[in-house]
């Protein structure tokens, strides 16, 4: 297991906020930009006390890493919102990968253009996450001296998929651009895999989009990240390597 409480703790203490309340995020909540307004202190102020309240409440969140008899193959979770930011119209996208059932890589950030459909961002997304699949495998033959194996990335959207294992889909590809079609090649020399996952199972939704409390748990859990402060993790811990 893996998490990082003794720093956690340790910003909370310096800044004086040890014994604040946590506070959860807004469901759905979207950001703008402020019109006329000047950036000043106090808001750069607020922002830090809202940050640190929020790693008040998950400073004994971590990473469970379960040992396997098998040999952990290397799987990868690639989402995206759609147009959600309201200044540019462009989207969240991102991707998480697990070795067995622990998860090593993700990511999460805005893509730099926008997308016309759910089609097409959910495509460029999983071209980013291709990118990263490709290192993680070069990165795993690297260290382990094995043969790279094909990764296999879930997305939710079939169109998408479609789009990823047929070269002569013009009619929803005309407008992306070319770099975006890296996964392609992947798929088609065997390196990358891609099917699909329900939204229900799709572990990076997580990563896309402010969640409700309740959703915001049960994804949390999905995707790895645990409470570490019980007795069975403490049990665990103790008997790792």
């Amino acid at each position: 297991m893996l998490n990082q409480s003794r720093y956690a703790l340790k910003i909370l203490e310096e800044a004086g906020m040890k014994d604040c309340n946590i506070v959860p995020m807004e469901t759905g909540l979207i950001l703008e930009k402020l019109e006329n307004e000047k950036e000043v202190n106090s808001t750069e102020f607020r922002r830090n006390v809202g940050c640190l309240r929020y790693l008040k409440g998950t400073t004994t969140l971590g990473i469970s890493f379960i040992r396997s008899v098998e040999v952990p193959k290397l799987v990868g979770y690639s989402d995206s919102s759609h147009n959600m930011d309201p200044d540019d119209g462009r989207s969240t996208a991102g991707h998480v990968f697990y070795l067995g059932k622990g998860p090593i890589s993700w990511c999460s950030q805005k893509q730099d253009i926008v997308a016309i459909s759910s089609c097409e961002v959910e495509f460029m997304a999983g071209t980013e996450a291709a990118k990263q699949a490709i290192w993680l495998q070069d990165l795993l033959s690297e260290i382990t001296g094995a043969s790279s194996e094909s990764v296999t990335i879930h997305i939710d959207n079939k169109s998408s998929i479609a789009l990823t294992k047929n070269p002569v889909f013009h009619g929803r590809n005309k407008r992306i651009h070319r770099r975006y079609h890296f996964i392609r090649e992947c798929v088609e020399n065997g390196q990358i895999e891609v099917e699909h996952v329900s939204r229900e199972e799709q572990k990076a939704d997580i990563l896309t989009k402010a969640l409700g409390r309740s959703k915001l748990n049960e994804m949390r859990n999905l995707i790895g990240v645990q409470d570490l402060k019980g007795e069975e993790f403490k049990l665990k811990g103790e008997n790792v390597g």
